[in-house]
């Protein structure tokens, strides 16, 4: 379904209730994306994938992981502002919805997105006052565009009465403002210091437009933008060329942004704040108070125009590159983690900057003048890259500017080696290969100390990978050197001193090992690198493990899952995963770990390989998977095993993370009077206590369809046409 109609008549305000009232009817929930900071119709696939918290490490593409994603679920979609993007989302929604029979989409646009079987709804103006509505105060107040207008007011002006002597004047400036609803509320904010009859005055002073014969979609749409242009009139001219300044921004901003982008000779710092306030004040900007801090944002017709009053391009170049260097400037700054600091925290804000830092990258790729900066930015985003879960959008802008930017060629080689650590990361290491000789080529002019250390560490980071773990172990040997001689705690460094002490485990050099990432481990807590440090403590739990100390493995395990999960490292969460499922296989209940050790295999599917392809980590994971099949009877052990590839990645980690108390149990009766398995026995129990499935699979820490399945399984095998049936029977039997 697409609900159209023109800019500001309460397209997204009509198609979020109506998702709202559905909420119920869709088990695994309602997501909202909002489309209007995207310009590149081929990044739309990540952008949804991203708003899933779909890993997007592999290398797949984006729309085929995200179809692999929602096969199962049972959701609404609402897409939001769709109209500069018709074409893209038309594609994606045709192959979403065949990949995904549970899945519904709502979308807004000013034009339908011409999709197969698409119903399009349109979104007509609120009615305006008729002759009849005019005969008295009451019914006056009935109308629906002068009840919105009078409820809008209220808040600037609480005092404000309908009376007989303004009502006409009320029901005159519903009129002539087409009963649209974001015209209506620009002009009650002018009701805090005017009366309605001034405010009609100044429209007339102002140029009102006369539809004549004009089509009425098209005069609608030129009221609108009339009403714009009016509030913008009544600006100071300090807010007018805020408001211009600040339509660079996609999405929200905070203060500090805003003076960065916006402080000139024409506004100074200290004159910012005001004027955002008296934009606020006018609706034109929306003030968003979060826990942390305060953000503002543009509605997307009202950031067109602002955008339409920069003086020039070369004028809006400018406040464009001040926008670019600003996120430019909050990388770096999220770079330099202080010892003792919360490099996650940090990230995490980087990472919700993402539509302003897309923006920014966009920007530069647009203009060959800005490769160079725009390589610079990239790989000041290096640990968004490796580190958040966002290889498949690093390796989109490496690509660029690799190809087709033309950097200078020492940024061209840092660019290449930090391409090729994605490329491994997303398990593509025919590529990574050829992107490392690639780099090595461009290297041999250079002698830049840090470049080599990287290019060394990179030859054994694609060794590894590869599964040469002696050719792996000299190069990272040689990187991890650098660290002896100069104390550098660089992250190419502690990366290396990571995958040195994993490969010299699985060389069966334990102390080795222990001492590298013991040594690593220090260097991150000093530096403050919380992500590093979760590998090394990834690494230090499997030490302990082959040390016999599962007990200190598994608390390790743990704290780095905690870690990646706060990061959105998708690959190192499921390493965790599967971790955690290996230690736990002698003393936790077998159920638990099998449920567990499927929920991570079920993650490896949308980051890459299954454990990177490692043939030392299938090894253990087959011999896991064999050892729980020998603890359980088949019918529980594939009950188990579906119940964990049903659960999503926050699902998984909550399981894993979870007190022993609080881990379900599976009932398995002495003897049980019924076909029933002892899964189904539990579901059947807790049916007969009055629980919907959704409450169930909150209960089991299952995916809803997953409870869906046993009870139709349930009535099969009992021979039942109801749930109320099941729970007389599961009564009779306790």
């Amino acid at each position: 379904m697409t609900v159209t109609g023109i800019a500001g008549v309460g397209k997204t305000r009509v198609a979020l209730k109506a998702a709202e009232s559905m909420r119920r009817a869709f088990a695994d929930g309602i997501l909202l994306v909002e489309l209007s900071s995207l310009t590149d119709p081929e990044r739309l696939a990540q952008v949804l994938a991203r708003a899933f918290e779909v890993p997007d490490q592999s290398p797949l593409a984006g729309a085929d992981v995200l179809a692999a994603y929602l096969a199962d679920k049972q959701l609404l979609l609402v897409l939001d502002t769709c109209e500069h993007l018709v074409e893209a989302c038309s594609r994606l929604v045709r192959t979403l919805l065949a990949a995904a029979p549970g899945l519904r989409v709502l979308a807004t646009s000013r034009q339908p997105l011409g999709a197969p079987g698409e119903h399009s709804l349109m979104i007509r103006p609120m009615a305006v006052p008729t002759k009849q509505d005019r005969d008295s105060v009451a019914a006056l107040a009935g109308c629906e565009s002068v009840a919105l207008f009078l409820d809008r007011v209220a808040t600037v002006d609480p005092e404000f009465e309908l009376t007989e002597r303004n009502a006409d004047s009320v029901a005159e400036l519903c009129l002539r403002l087409d009963g649209i609803p974001l015209a209506l509320e620009l002009a009650a904010v002018r009701a805090r210091s005017l009366s309605v009859e001034r405010i009609l005055h100044l429209m007339d002073e102002r140029f009102w437009l006369v539809h004549g014969d004009a089509d009425a979609t098209d005069a609608r749409h030129r009221t609108m933008q009339a009403a714009i242009a009016w509030s913008h009139d009544l600006c100071t001219e300090e807010e007018r060329r805020l408001w211009s300044g600040l339509s660079v921004f996609p999405d929200r901003f905070d203060l500090v942004a805003a003076e960065a982008v916006c402080v000139d000779d024409d506004i100074p710092a200290e004159r910012v704040y005001p004027a955002i306030d008296g934009l606020v004040g006018k609706s034109i900007l929306v003030c968003v108070k979060e826990a942390d801090r305060t953000t503002y944002r543009m509605l997307d017709s009202i950031r067109e125009f602002g955008a339409s009053q920069m003086r020039s391009p070369e004028c809006r170049r400018v406040f464009l590159a001040r926008h670019r260097d600003h996120y430019l400037g909050v990388a770096r700054a999220a770079s330099r983690v202080p010892a003792g600091g919360d490099q996650a925290g940090l990230w995490s804000q980087v990472r919700g900057e993402w539509p302003n830092l897309r923006a920014a990258l966009e920007f530069c790729a647009a203009d060959p003048a800005e490769t160079d900066v725009g390589v610079r930015m990239v790989t000041a985003l290096t640990f968004l890259w490796i580190g958040c879960g966002m290889a498949r959008e690093g390796r989109h802008y490496m690509d660029w500017f690799v190809r087709v930017g033309r950097p200078e060629e020492s940024l061209r080689v840092r660019l290449l080696l930090l391409l090729s650590y994605v490329l491994v990361a997303q398990g593509d290491l025919r590529t990574a290969r050829r992107t490392l000789e690639e780099s090595e080529q461009h290297a041999v002019a250079h002698e830049d100390p840090l470049c080599h250390t990287h290019l060394v560490k990179m030859r054994g980071t694609v060794a590894y990978a590869e599964g040469d773990l002696a050719a792996a172990d000299v190069h990272l040997t040689e990187a991890v050197g650098v660290r002896d001689t100069s104390g550098t705690t660089d992250i190419v460094v502690l990366t290396a001193m990571v995958e040195l002490g994993i490969t010299r485990l699985w060389l069966g050099r334990l102390e080795e090992a222990a001492e590298v990432l013991e040594a690593c481990r220090r260097a991150c807590e000093e530096s403050g690198q919380s992500w590093a440090r979760s590998w090394a403590d990834l690494g230090l739990s499997l030490v302990l493990r082959a040390r016999g100390d599962d007990t200190g493995a598994l608390t390790l395990a743990r704290e780095a899952l905690g870690i990646q999960q706060r990061l959105h490292d998708a690959s190192g969460a499921s390493l965790c995963l599967e971790l955690v499922a290996w230690l736990a296989a002698g003393q936790e209940d077998p159920v638990w770990v099998t449920r567990l050790l499927h929920a991570s295999h079920g993650q490896w599917r949308q980051v890459r390989q299954p454990l990177y392809g490692s043939p030392h980590f299938l090894a253990e994971h087959a011999q896991c998977e064999e050892r729980l099949r020998r603890a359980l009877p088949p019918a529980e052990y594939e009950d188990a095993a579906a119940e964990g590839s049903a659960m999503s990645m926050d699902e998984a980690i909550s399981y894993a993370l979870g007190a022993a108390a609080d881990k379900p149990v599976a009932v398995t009766p002495a003897e049980p009077p019924s076909p029933l398995s002892p899964r189904e026995w539990e579901v059947a129990d807790l049916v007969a206590e009055g629980l919907t499935n959704r409450e169930i699979a909150q209960r089991l820490v299952v995916g809803r369809r997953t409870v869906d399945t046993h009870v139709e399984h349930i009535l099969a095998k009992l021979d039942l046409a109801a749930r109320s049936q099941i729970a007389v029977w599961a009564i009779q039997h306790r």
